[in-house]
């Protein structure tokens, strides 16, 4: 199994597009949601919230809240679909994915798209930075993401 482990802020929005949309509600860029979807269909990966946005959402629809409704809707109409979220471990967004993937061994490959640059060794290989606010995932990041989740195929 392949898993992106999927920040939101800087990644599938960007500073252009808060100022564009008002900055109300869920606040994630169509665009990039369409760039998202391009990483999905070419690996097959599993979309798991790495985001702080992950304490809106549960994979029960009934423990979601208002905004993780939202996001749930968002996800529906771009044809994807979340999986899962990181545990709320520590403060540290490292070791949160370090937990889930712990408690997954099924997890074959992974991708951590996130604005921030995290540190720990077995993230090596595995990051795309995006350029944060600027502009969020762009089409380099998605060609990044591709190439680490399909570097082992054969």
């Amino acid at each position: 199994m392949k898993v992106i482990f999927l920040d939101f802020d800087g990644v599938l929005n960007s500073n252009a597009y808060l100022m564009r949309s008002g900055g109300q509600g869920v606040t994630i860029d169509p665009a990039r949601m369409v760039l998202l979807k391009q990483i999905v269909d070419a690996t097959g990966a599993k979309i798991v919230l790495s985001s702080s946005w992950r304490l809106h959402w549960s994979a029960v629809p009934e423990e979601c809240n208002f905004t993780g409704r939202q996001i749930e809707e968002i996800f529906a109409a771009h044809e994807m679909k979340i999986w899962d979220k990181t545990p709320t471990v520590g403060r540290r967004r490292e070791g949160q994915i370090k937990q889930f993937l712990d408690d997954h061994p099924e997890i074959e490959n992974f991708v951590v798209l996130d604005d921030m640059l995290l540190y720990a060794d077995y993230l090596e290989g595995h990051m795309v930075k995006t350029a944060a606010y600027f502009e969020g995932l762009d089409a380099a990041d998605v060609g990044k993401a591709i190439e680490i989740l399909t570097r082992h195929e054969s």
